[in-house]
């Protein structure tokens, strides 16, 4: 009997195992693209941006996503361009505060050697609801300045009531330096002057990641009862990743706060963020801020609702919004054909060896693959629904089974009952 038990044990492990290794079935995904391998020849690993057609078909996590070849399913990792931003802060000193009333406020500011390498400036500012335009130059001996920036821009938007906003940017960049001194005008052109509390200077280094551009369908709605506009943007389909955009209007000389949401059905949805957007085209100010950015999001709609109070909606025409570039890596061999398939609901996150591998593998010289438009997979089968169980198909069977049960129970006890008075009477 033990040997019995053992040997069930091993055939149930086998069959485990089996599952685990045949989570891939051709014919259970419904979509594929042909891998093109171009003009690399060989086999090594190879880099494929996923285009942004792929998402259309795969669930939101990406978990249904496979590569194959004709010897069967083939390891891959996903991966995200990384952004590479490093801030290297240089000493400074602030001297030299003061203001023309109406006109400028001035500062300067000793980084105390030259030859360090600079690049932006943030001014630290308690003032609030303010823009300014702000002119950066550098010397070396305070007597021969060389402009770096004429037209700086920074800004603050703070709403203090029942829904609070602060949106603020008070950094000047500019090119990188290695001047001593710095002399910063700010332009009040007749305004209060900032209330300065210092500065801070250091160099910015940034390597962004690659992007790719959406441009969504508007759907704009004024809401007269809360005086927003709400502009909602369809990317399309749900999956794209996307984090960033700017609209394009026409309007000029406005200035309005904005919440940022995210949906799948435009019917739940997410606060994201605020941001600040404004024109502004007057003899005392000229610029403008249209670009808002959220924590990435994947969901198909976006809605902005831009904050009107008592001004007229402003005339949006476009927007674009961008989303870094999603890539996957595999082994590839040039003389075999490769297909990433898409579209299992039913698929589960695969795990594969090559996830921990990848961290010793240098992309930046992999060869990179594309993809053909993706096209239905001549096997797929639809997946038959299992039968419900009998008691769903027959609603009735189980009260009648249990009436027959109960019935013969009871004849049962009624004959115990009887046999044990009858045994009592002799």
């Amino acid at each position: 009997m033990k040997y019995f038990y053992f040997i069930i044990s091993i055939l149930i492990w086998i069959g485990l195992t089996l599952t685990v290794h045949a989570d891939f079935n051709s014919p259970a995904w419904e979509w594929r693209s042909r891998v093109i391998g171009g003009s690399f020849l060989g086999s090594d690993f190879v880099l494929l941006d996923l285009p942004s057609d792929f998402f259309s078909y795969l669930k939101s996590d990406l978990s249904d996503l496979r590569v194959a070849n004709q010897d069967g399913e083939v390891p891959y990792v996903i991966a995200q361009e990384k952004e590479s931003e490093t801030f290297t802060g240089v000493p400074a000193r602030m001297f030299n505060l003061s203001y023309a009333p109406g006109d400028a406020t001035s500062l300067e500011v000793d980084l105390g050697q030259s030859g360090v390498f600079h690049n932006s400036i943030n001014i630290e500012t308690t003032s609030e609801n303010f823009r300014r335009i702000v002119e950066i130059q550098g010397s070396n001996d305070q007597a021969s300045w060389r402009t770096l920036n004429p037209r700086g821009q920074i800004f603050d938007y703070t709403v203090r009531d029942i829904k609070p906003v602060s949106v603020r940017d008070t950094n000047v960049a500019y090119p990188d330096a290695t001047f001593r001194y710095l002399l910063v005008k700010v332009f009040d052109q007749g305004e209060e002057p900032l209330k300065v509390r210092g500065v801070k200077v250091f160099r910015k280094v940034s390597m962004p990641s690659r992007e790719l551009f959406y441009s969504p369908l508007l759907e704009i709605v004024e809401n007269k009862d809360e005086h927003t506009t709400n502009v909602i943007l369809d990317i399309g389909a749900r999956g794209i990743p996307h984090r960033r955009g700017r609209i394009t209007t026409s309007s000029v000389n406005f200035n309005r706060a904005v919440a940022i949401f995210d949906s799948d059905n435009k019917t739940d949805w997410r606060l994201l963020s605020n941001a600040y957007l404004f024109v502004i085209d007057t003899p005392k100010f000229r610029g403008s801020s249209l670009d808002f950015s959220y924590p990435e999001s994947n969901r198909r709609y976006l809605r902005l609702s831009i904050y009107n109070r008592d001004d007229k909606p402003i005339n949006i025409s476009e927007a674009g919004l961008y989303g870094i570039v999603r890539r996957i890596l595999f082994k590839f061999d040039s003389v075999k054909d490769y297909y990433v398939y898409l579209g299992n609901s039913e698929a589960r996150r695969p795990q594969y060896d090559i996830e921990a591998i990848s961290q010793y593998v240098d992309a930046v010289g992999l060869n990179r693959v594309s993809a053909e438009p993706v096209e239905k997979n001549g096997d797929y089968v639809v997946a038959v629904a299992p039968r419900p169980p009998l008691t769903e198909r027959s609603p009735y069977i189980l009260p009648v089974i249990l009436g027959i049960v109960v019935a013969i129970l009871a004849f049962l006890l009624l004959k115990t009952l009887v046999g044990k008075i009858k045994s009592e009477h002799q």
